[in-house]
């Protein structure tokens, strides 16, 4: 019996803590709703908008739906010198649609505004927001620190407390995304070739050829594999597979497919060899996987291999050097094999960089805690084919293109 499709793990609700005020918070989940929805993410829910002087009692606020784009006034008009909070529960009331809505269709992201003073005492938007967390649907708000007590009580304490910076909210959001991240943002282009060699595969449209390496080689050159079992698949329906399957080959096509979307020939970046980027951190650095000449361009590495020589670390050291280092290297083998999530949640703090030919070169990987990506873009496609056709590796097929390099722009 096949497993089943591969899926995120469940997220805890999030709630983003905030000290009086409300200043800021408010456009920190307004612009990670609307990132994320322009990358193909189904957001729903409320962000608040506030014109007026920017606090929680505004001049005007307004619920705004993430899914439709509408607003509900939520203002109440008490005068200019009253000291009551200006909430409108009627106003709040009307736009908990949006929110009923979103839950009934599926989002993959719920985004409540906050659970402030209505909420705490069961009001407001507080049985929509805790049915939705009932589904298991994902769902991210933001609590003032005067109102943790009520909130915990709410949840039962199954929440994660975020810090309110965009760094925590992509952190909660998780590495398990990227794939699915990834995907989202391929183009549905034709197929023309996919080519299955014993060390690594290929696929290749009008525009672009992309290559991942196999996670466990073939025995011999000739491979079983047919590749016409992929005839009629667009380039997202192979790139889908880099999310979703179990298998080892369907997998290993499925980062080449991404890679061809996004290591297009005409790609800029910065040339050289990936490691070059750690040739002159002072700190600790650990490497995990095998790289060509690491010894002599990295000699300090603390190295970390599933197969481990001598001097070198076994897999389970990840867990005790990838914490507090200062560098941390990592092979593209890593995203395919779905080990990279583990590596980057245990390396808080670290420049992470993905490097090797089949790291798919996107901005899209920044957020989820890489600095740097050091990847392949073919040029002579025709003999990037025939070298991986007939069992070639990578040192066999970079003369026909170019290693590139993108960095995460300082302000990310």
């Amino acid at each position: 019996m096949p497993l089943p499709l591969a899926s995120p793990p469940p997220l805890r609700p999030g709630a983003v803590i905030h000290g009086p005020g409300s200043h800021g918070i408010d456009a920190l989940l307004d612009g990670f709703a609307a990132e994320l929805k322009r990358r193909g993410f189904r957001v729903g829910g409320l962000v608040q908008r506030n014109h007026g002087p920017g606090d929680d009692c505004a001049e005007r606020m307004e619920l705004v739906d993430v899914a439709s784009g509408r607003a509900y006034d939520i203002t109440q008009k008490l005068g200019r010198d009253s000291q009551s909070c200006r909430v409108d529960p009627t106003g709040v009331a009307e736009a908990s649609q949006a929110i009923r809505n979103a839950v009934a269709s599926g989002v993959d992201l719920l985004v409540v505004n906050k659970f402030a003073g209505l909420e705490s005492h069961g009001d407001g938007l507080s049985d929509e927001m805790l049915s939705a967390i009932a589904d298991g649907i994902p769902v991210l708000t933001s609590v003032g620190s005067r109102y943790l007590n009520e909130w915990q009580t709410a949840t039962g304490g199954f929440c994660d407390l975020l810090s309110p910076v965009s760094e925590a909210l992509w952190r909660w959001w998780g590495p398990q995304r990227m794939y699915q991240d990834l995907v989202q943002g391929v183009a549905d282009a034709e197929v023309r070739r996919v080519v299955t060699g014993a060390k690594w595969v290929l696929v290749e449209t009008a525009d672009g050829l992309g290559v991942a390496a196999r996670q466990t080689p073939a025995e011999t050159t000739a491979t079983e594999e047919d590749p016409r079992r992929w005839t009629g698949l667009s380039l997202r329906d192979l790139a889908a597979m880099a999310a979703r399957s179990w298998d080892a080959v369907e997998i290993a096509v499925g980062v080449a497919a991404l890679n061809t979307h996004y290591n297009r020939p005409d790609l800029a970046g910065a040339p050289g060899n990936g490691l070059d980027l750690f040739a002159s951190v002072e700190g600790r650095v650990v490497v995990v996987g095998g790289f060509p000449q690491l010894a002599r361009r990295l000699p300090r590495a603390q190295v970390i291999d599933m197969s481990p020589r001598e001097g070198e670390y076994p897999e389970a050291a990840c867990d005790w050097l990838l914490p507090g280092a200062e560098a941390v290297a990592v092979t593209a083998s890593a995203f395919a094999n779905r080990t990279l999530p583990r590596l980057l949640r245990v390396s808080p703090g670290a420049t992470v960089a993905m490097i090797g030919p089949g790291t798919p070169l996107t901005p899209r990987l920044f957020d989820y805690g890489i600095h740097a990506l050091a990847g392949f873009v073919a040029i002579n496609r025709e003999a990037v084919a025939r070298t991986i056709a007939a069992g070639g590796g990578s040192r066999d097929f970079h003369p026909y293109g170019r290693m590139v390099t993108l960095h995460r722009p300082p302000h990310s």
